[in-house]
């Protein structure tokens, strides 16, 4: 039974979601810069630019997504009891939308990840190229680090995007 703890609860964990990526962002620029600034090597700054880049869109969008969650939480339960047919006709292409955006996401950093390691072993055989393999390592931990975090998140929005199904089947819109 979909209710409005589940939309609080989604909203919650939402919340939670973006936080972390916030947190990992943060870290993740922090130690781009200790790689970039103190570790004067070449591998190290090849490493610091793919997880500089991370860390800025994980600040981004983890801040922008965490000021949205509230605004939606009070928009979605309010609409749970007074607009039901609001749940079906706005917040379901909203999730499924995103779960697809999610899903793209997905392979667009598993591609990544099969770049890496091609980049990685191709430049691993050269001389000098300790630059290309810092990238190829950094853009390796960052594409698996981004699967694993929009996974968890998908499942979550397929689990609430089940729940409106659920709950505003039996609803007409006119």
């Amino acid at each position: 039974m979909f209710t409005k703890e589940n939309i609080e609860q989604y909203f919650s964990a939402f919340k939670n979601e973006q936080i972390f990526l916030m947190v990992l962002g943060a870290f993740a620029l922090i130690v781009a810069l200790v790689f970039f600034i103190k570790l004067k090597t070449q591998w190290f700054k090849g490493f610091a630019l793919p997880l500089a880049v991370f860390a800025i869109i994980n600040l981004g969008a983890g801040f922008s997504n965490y000021k949205k969650a509230d605004i939606l939480k009070v928009r979605n339960t309010y609409n749970y009891d007074l607009h039901p047919e609001l749940l079906r006709t706005k917040e379901l292409p909203r999730i499924i939308e995103m779960n697809q955006n999610f899903m793209v996401l997905i392979y667009v950093n598993i591609s990544i990840l099969f770049a890496a390691a091609f980049i990685f072993f191709y430049f691993k055989k050269k001389e000098g190229n300790e630059y290309y393999v810092g990238v190829a390592a950094s853009l390796f931990l960052v594409a698996v680090l981004s699967v694993a975090l929009y996974s968890v998140i998908k499942s979550n929005t397929k689990e609430y995007e089940n729940g409106i199904i659920m709950y505003t089947k039996n609803i007409i819109v006119k």
